[in-house]
């Protein structure tokens, strides 16, 4: 068999087993979609609460993704793992994404923590690409969790891929995903790796600075916040205690 015809072979080989793996994959990814849902969920709520405690709104905003079968299969491929629903759900752990924008870098840590003691919650994988940036600047906190999801007979742990980023984080990334794809080693002197580096820096430096500003104006601390909102029952309580008549009968 010569080298071409061997070639198309392996071509119609993958082809076909990418339309396998596609056609039994299709049930499977609406149980990542169920936890994409359930996790945009959790965080909305997350958010109204804090509203209520901070009277600010830390999430800016949320995104969500689904990966696509053909990209699966060939980050499955990559991987060089078996090209089975089961070696999927074993590998592959970011199919689902969610990614979450927050205002302040104070923000971030704080929601990864409350949601570090959600107990039904399983934590699989941290990378903190904030305290330690990747070599061209990229800045972003990524976490791998397992959300129960609720089927007719049983329940599920679903894996999600959260990332969690500033507003000034999230400016950078996008630019910076849009850039690389047009971008040349050098271009007329400027080099374009260094640039982006040194924005990210930049932009850094003033998101810190941004963040000095708001906590001379009020605190984003979690716990602080809920601390706070103990003492307030409690004076509620007692205010009522104090009002309400004592029960002669006693």
């Amino acid at each position: 068999m010569s080298t071409k015809d061997s070639t198309a072979q392996r071509i119609a080989q993958a082809a076909e087993l990418y339309s396998a793996f596609e056609r039994a994959s299709r049930s499977l990814f609406k149980k990542y979609d169920a936890a994409i849902r359930e996790m945009k969920t959790r965080f909305e709520t997350l958010d109204a609460d804090l509203e209520y405690r901070f009277n600010r709104n830390p999430i800016h905003h949320i995104e969500t993704r689904l990966k696509s079968p053909e990209s699966v299969f060939e980050k499955m491929q990559r991987y060089d793992v078996p090209i089975t629903l089961a070696s999927m759900e074993e590998n592959i752990l970011d199919v689902a994404g969610v990614r979450v924008i927050v205002s302040y870098i104070d923000d971030v840590y704080a929601l990864v923590k409350v949601l570090s003691l959600q107990d039904d919650l399983r934590v699989v994988k941290v990378k903190d690409y904030i305290k330690s940036p990747k070599p061209n600047g990229y800045r972003s906190l990524h976490v791998i969790v397992k959300i129960p999801i609720y089927f007719l007979d049983r329940k599920q742990y679903v894996p999600v891929e959260i990332q969690f980023r500033t507003i000034a984080m999230d400016f950078w990334a996008s630019l910076e995903h849009t850039l690389k794809y047009k971008q040349r080693a050098e271009l007329e002197g400027i080099d374009m790796y260094d640039e982006l580096k040194d924005c990210s820096a930049i932009i850094e430096d003033v998101e810190r600075r941004m963040q000095i500003l708001m906590h001379a104006v009020q605190t984003t601390d979690v716990e602080e916040a809920a601390r706070r909102r103990r003492e307030q029952l409690k004076e509620q309580e007692k205010t009522i205690a104090n009002t309400v008549p004592a029960n002669k009968g006693d």
